[in-house]
């Protein structure tokens, strides 16, 4: 259940930050297009999983929060180091997608290790054209949502620089966080939703594998369509707290004990220090 939470929920639940970043970098804004994706890891960490523990406390298995915790680490040191000259150039994104697909042949690995509950249990349909037309319907509406985020993306990312320059506040600031935040609702409800029904690893397996796909993915694409500066707040403030918030992630959930709610209030408060500092110190 954890490689699940890792990989395909995190797919489906990342798909609106690859849609705003994407095109932000289409439509020449890379302050949105960086903004979006650092603010979705640090928000995913910070805001979903600390306040996500803070209602309920949970349990997850060590190994494979360590497995799923270095690639996220190993994300967020690659890209790190790659912005160091201020830039994200297409050979910065190409090696990031190669990430990418290390990460998912990976994930594919493990999952393939692994028992299949669900092979002796599934019931078999008597009418092949009720299934057939169960897969057009779900073919029709994936292709309808996908269609909308993807309309949604362009409004959100047009009207968030207007509402930068209105503000008088840079367009990486708002990305950082009323962007972020919005295109991580997917996970937060994901999230919340499996840690209260009890399913911990797959509450923080859509978190680590969200983080994951938010660097290799998002960034990837986006700096591949075209590169991306990126500002000194970036190198100074924003991945120092999404590196520090990710350590303490994996440092939390890889002690094959209960996450208490004080290490929730922890993340939880050291995201709103980073959003404290960035209005103090960038606005």
């Amino acid at each position: 259940m954890y490689v699940i939470g890792a990989t395909i929920v995190s797919v489906a639940t990342t798909f609106p930050e690859f849609c705003v970043s994407f095109i932000a970098s289409l439509m020449k804004h890379p302050g949105t297009a960086v903004g979006n994706s650092i603010g979705s890891a640090v928000c995913n960490i910070g805001l979903i999983l600390g306040t996500s523990v803070l209602v309920k406390p949970m349990v997850v298995q060590k190994k494979t929060a360590l497995r799923q915790g270095a690639f996220m680490i190993a994300a967020g040191v690659l890209v790190t180091l790659l912005a160091i000259d201020g830039q994200l150039s297409h050979l910065n994104g190409l090696l990031l997608l190669v990430g990418l697909v290390c990460y998912i042949w990976y994930s594919v690995r493990r999952s393939a290790k692994q028992p299949n509950c669900t092979a002796n249990n599934t019931p078999r349909t008597a009418g092949g054209e009720w299934l057939c037309q169960q897969r057009f319907s779900s073919i029709l509406r994936f292709c309808i949502g996908g269609l909308s985020v993807g309309l949604g993306s362009v409004l959100l990312v047009q009207n968030a620089a207007v509402i930068a320059r209105w503000l008088g506040v840079p367009e990486l600031i708002i990305a950082l966080t009323l962007v972020s935040v919005g295109t991580s609702l997917p996970e937060y409800v994901t999230s919340l939703t499996a840690i209260v029904k009890g399913h911990g690893d797959l509450g923080v397996g859509n978190v680590l594998g969200a983080d994951v796909l938010d660097i290799l993915w998002v960034l990837g694409a986006s700096s591949l369509v075209r590169p991306l500066s990126i500002q000194r707040q970036t190198q100074v403030l924003d991945f120092p707290f999404m590196l520090l918030l990710m350590g303490l992630c994996v440092l939390f959930s890889s002690t094959g004990q209960r996450i208490y709610r004080w290490q929730g209030a922890t993340l939880f408060g050291i995201y709103a220090i980073y959003l404290l500092l960035m209005f103090h110190l960038f606005t």
